[in-house]
């Protein structure tokens, strides 16, 4: 574990941040090369899309505050542990796509287009910076024997509290895993586009699918729950999320085929 990967002086740059640009880095790149192929200039697309993202960020973080505010606001030194934080991904999903739609029609980027590739900038997200997730030592998973199971060592137990010592599912990979293989779809996807905002729909319902089922092999406590305990703050936002994208998903591929050709 590696919470941060260096330090010159009394300047400590965290593991985390680092995945994260470089998470923003790999998806400007997927955004310039697929507004090429949807016909927008690459650079305006990107900073759009960025802007976006940026938004997409604050959210994840106000989510992640708001479900564990004792931890944040009601410890001393807690406000430190917001570097921490990695923040609530579906947090981010529903600030940043309704802020995105308003947005990209501001500046003009049609709005289904800018979803569409801000849907390869989540996957992205997911699947590189995930690892910052695993060497900062959050989102951790249940105890298992497997053979590729983890153990954190003290440091990791210093900044979340009720990280235990015994060998863990490395859910973090697990998470990071499933952002490629979704990644690779939405690639494929993007190549035989019938319709825009096909793959934003795609994304958000493909994730909330793999996410629901991960979080049962999630260990810490720090991401609340709902129903008494039965599903976790990102289940049950997943479920409403999957099912607002499977049908945005059918509505849209209806609208397309009804269009008469240009």
């Amino acid at each position: 574990m590696h919470p941060f990967l260096f330090q010159i002086g009394h300047f400590r740059l965290p593991t985390y941040g680092f995945f994260s640009l470089l998470a923003l880095a790999v998806g400007i790149v997927l955004i310039r090369r697929f507004a090429r192929r949807d016909g927008l200039e690459p650079g305006e697309a990107a900073d759009a899309v960025v802007l976006t993202i940026a938004a997409g960020y604050f959210g994840a973080r106000a989510l992640e505050l708001a479900i564990n505010w004792r931890r944040y606001f009601a410890t001393p030194g807690g406000l430190k542990l917001v570097l921490f934080s990695t923040g609530i991904f579906l947090g981010g999903v529903i600030v940043a796509i309704p802020f995105g739609i308003w947005w990209f029609r501001r500046v003009g980027l049609p709005f289904l287009k800018g979803l569409d590739l801000l849907a390869l900038a989540g996957a992205t997200a997911e699947a590189v910076g995930r690892w910052g997730c695993f060497c900062s030592g959050c989102c951790w998973g249940t105890p298992t024997d497997l053979p590729w199971a983890v153990t954190f060592p003290d440091i990791a137990r210093r900044l979340h509290a009720g990280l235990p010592s015994v060998p863990l599912h490395p859910t973090q990979i697990y998470f990071s895993i499933a952002g490629w293989l979704i990644l690779g779809v939405l690639v494929l996807l993007y190549r035989r586009k019938r319709f825009d905002g096909q793959i934003i729909a795609a994304f958000v319902g493909l994730y909330c699918v793999a996410r629901f089922f991960l979080e049962y092999l999630r260990g810490d406590e720090e991401r609340g729950f709902v129903l008494g305990g039965l599903l976790s703050t990102s289940q049950a936002l997943g479920i409403v999320l999957a099912i607002t994208a499977a049908a945005a998903y059918v509505a849209l591929a209806r609208r397309a085929a009804a269009r008469p050709p240009a």
